[in-house]
């Protein structure tokens, strides 16, 4: 007689209704479901499910964080290889962590404004990351490329952020990083309530790392030689 499966926690149910929803979506050519799909010139073997994992890992190591920063869509070089928000192979899928890289190139990505963020908040616990559009936008017929995501894509995504902010962390405090998710959260409601968003941040790319971030340890309470 088999054992009856062990029930979920509510915050681990949430975590894997959310990767539901991620994976089942249906998205516009130009958007990329990196938790479903995998290109075969790009993806190694079952990198779709490897992404659903690594997220899963890092939704599950953070149950309450005080900020949640948000941010626009992965980008080529980062988390549409990773899976996780903010983040790149090369710095979370490292030899011997528990993240794996998904792509085929011989050298890990490295993105620049994954190292930012990630060399700023370390091993905290107190943040976590997210993207108004938790896809990889790029422009069409171009896979490796990044692009800003429509207003249909946004609403996509804001359905899924809703349901992050409901189920997995209705105590956290919204941080937006750069103008397009500034402008995304103006009036942005969960449960009929508006998200109150703390702070806006510089986006570390094109030119905003150093603004970034002056505002981000401020905001988290860095002293300089903590960074």
């Amino acid at each position: 007689m088999t054992e009856p499966p062990i029930p979920q926690k509510p915050f681990e149910e949430g975590i894997e209704k959310l990767i539901s929803r991620l994976r089942r979506a249906e998205l516009p050519e130009q958007v990329f479901n990196l938790y479903r799909a995998d290109d075969s010139a790009l993806d190694a073997r079952g990198g779709a499910a490897k992404r659903r994992e690594n997220l899963r890992r890092y939704l599950k190591a953070l149950p309450g964080p005080k900020y949640a920063f948000i941010g626009i869509a992965p980008g080529w070089r980062g988390a549409r290889f990773t899976g996780v928000p903010f983040s790149d192979e090369h710095r979370l899928c490292f030899p011997g962590s528990c993240y794996d890289r998904t792509s085929t190139r011989e050298t890990a990505y490295r993105e620049a404004t994954a190292g930012v963020v990630m060399e700023l908040l370390g091993a905290r616990t107190d943040v976590v990351c997210w993207n108004i559009v938790p896809w990889h936008p790029h422009q069409l017929g171009e896979p490796l490329s990044n692009a800003d995501p429509d207003a249909e894509t946004i609403g996509y995504g804001l359905e899924a952020l809703e349901f992050f902010f409901q189920r997995l962390y209705p105590e956290t405090k919204a941080v937006a990083v750069g103008q397009l998710p500034a402008k995304a959260l103006e009036g942005f409601k969960v449960q009929g309530r508006p998200l109150e968003v703390i702070a806006n941040l510089r986006h570390p790319a094109h030119g905003g790392a150093a603004e970034f971030r002056e505002q981000a340890a401020k905001l988290l309470g860095i002293q300089p030689d903590e960074e």
